[in-house]
């Protein structure tokens, strides 16, 4: 498993166990009481047709435009209706060879979310879900090697480059989640959260590229942009009324 792919996994796991609490916290001044906390995986496309367009002009293979993403988040319902929350997630891409060098796309975001629930039955929720917020992207090329001394990297350090993009990000997503009831008392019922979102990314606001805060001239502008499906499952609760 690639450093990327651990350090996704590590957040996800985090958030799983973490996020649960914090949205207690939040569900506590609500009128209804209800909060909830999850790790969240699945899959999202983004547009890349520009940035492949001139990768292959220079030679280098397309990147794939299908990405596994992982992350997390929680959100309280206030009056029953209305949701505010937060989540956060990594996307990896696929790393492919060209020649000596290898090349590799992954990005990640994060979202202040807002929606209001349309449906609700026996614990079963679904809502459309406006996310707002930003992100980033990297592009890594790094060259194929054996084993490298130190005095090697001294007297040839260009063996690799990062170029990143990112900025201000809308997310639009129709969500459902089911609370599975385990347990409770005179205070409140608690138990696990199941669910789904589906929607589409926009970066309302395409950017060029930089190098180590170095704005690139000639670079494809382009943002996060695209739609994407992911599962959910963590804990949740919800205080009985007075």
């Amino acid at each position: 498993m690639s450093e990327r792919r651990c350090v996704a996994v590590l957040t996800a796991i985090c958030v799983l166990f973490f996020a649960p609490a914090l949205c207690r916290g939040q569900a506590e001044g609500s009128p209804e009481g209800v909060g909830m906390g999850y790790s969240m995986f699945g899959t999202s496309t983004l547009d890349l047709d520009a940035l492949n367009s001139r990768l292959e002009s220079k030679g280098y293979p397309g990147l794939s435009d299908n990405f596994f993403t992982t992350g997390g988040g929680g959100h309280a319902v206030i009056n029953d209706r209305i949701i505010i929350g937060g989540e956060g997630h990594a996307l990896l891409g696929d790393e492919v060879t060209s020649g000596n060098y290898e090349s590799s796309i992954s990005a990640g975001y994060g979202f202040f979310d807002v929606g209001y629930i349309v449906y609700s039955k026996n614990q079963l929720r679904v809502y459309p879900l406006l996310g707002i917020g930003g992100g980033g992207m990297t592009l890594k090329i790094k060259e194929k090697t054996g084993s490298l001394s130190f005095d090697d990297v001294l007297d040839n350090p260009a063996r690799s480059v990062n170029l990143t993009t990112g900025g201000f990000l809308l997310s639009f997503a129709v969500g459902m989640d089911y609370l599975l009831i385990l347990g409770g008392d005179e205070e409140g019922e608690g138990g696990l959260v199941f669910g789904l979102r589906a929607g589409y990314t926009i970066s309302p606001f395409e950017r060029g590229w930089e190098m180590d805060e170095l704005e690139l001239s000639g670079a494809p502008e382009m943002g996060i942009t695209g739609p994407f499906v992911r599962f959910m499952f963590g804990g949740g609760g919800m205080e009985r009324p007075d």
